[in-house]
């Protein structure tokens, strides 16, 4: 875990806003993913007033430089110090499909990341998704495979290549039985399971999950069958993540809504 300095000086690292708490008239406790310190929540002294120290309201979904100070005491948080946008991402706020997709990948990485501890590969997975939803169309494929890119480097990825009991492995491009409370894939022989992934989405997932060296899976083209395929490999994908968090995703209801058919 990284330590700031004693003295007065500031570290700095990028962050992207998680949660942002109103702490009386004009202060902010703000929670940031960031590349160089994990998860931390901070406290930013008059942040509704200070247009110069802080952008206004800490946006969504911009990616920002901070500087935070030690904490005062021990049982304190962290003060930010200043703040800078550094990449605004302003047109996902324009389209509800990749609002809603934000939203949800902002809401995993703050269940996921640990706080204080620098997860500098979970962080960039973050920040280039919202970068993708910038600037392209919201597709079910793309946040399927963010998603995995998130989850790998945390250690909480499923198994998606071998059978979770006996190790056996999944045939390429094949649909495979996927176990929501067991995190992987189930083969026939060890009794199955009641979800399925199919084999174009798991190829997809496999791509995500390995290096960019060796990602040699070949992705089919868009086309209603392969959405559809990823769609339903989301919503497994997103009761695997329920049920081990204990909780809803309160933005996967809206993306269903406005990005479900």
């Amino acid at each position: 875990m990284p330590r700031l300095p004693s003295d007065d000086r500031a570290a700095g690292t990028e962050a992207l806003v998680v949660r942002r708490i109103s702490y009386g008239e004009t202060d902010l406790v703000v929670h940031f993913a960031t590349r160089d310190m994990g998860r931390v929540a901070c406290f930013a002294r008059s942040a509704k007033r200070s247009r110069r120290r802080f952008p206004s309201g800490f946006p969504s979904f911009a990616l920002l430089e901070i500087h935070v100070g030690p904490p005062p005491r021990a049982d304190a948080m962290r003060p930010v110090l200043d703040a800078v946008v550094l990449r605004p991402n302003l047109a996902i706020a324009g389209d509800l499909p990749r609002f809603a997709a934000a939203g949800l990948l902002v809401e995993l990485a703050r269940e996921a990341m640990s706080e204080e501890q620098p997860e500098p590969a979970a962080f960039e997975a973050l920040a280039g998704y919202l970068l993708e939803l910038n600037d392209a169309p919201f597709d079910w494929g793309g946040l399927l495979a963010a998603e995995l890119r998130l989850l790998a480097p945390l250690g909480l990825a499923p198994r998606l290549s071998h059978c979770i009991s006996c190790e056996a492995p999944a045939p390429p491009g094949k649909a495979a039985f996927f176990d929501v409370r067991r995190g992987g894939i189930v083969c026939r022989k060890c009794g199955g399971a009641d979800r399925t992934i199919s084999g174009a989405a798991r190829e997809r997932m496999l791509a995500a999950l390995a290096p960019a060296a060796e990602a040699t899976a070949q992705l089919l083209p868009p086309s209603p069958d392969t959405t559809a395929a990823y769609r339903d490999a989301h919503r497994t994908m997103l009761a695997f993540l329920e049920h081990h968090v204990g909780r809803r995703f309160r933005s996967a209801r809206l993306l269903d809504e406005v990005a479900g058919s």
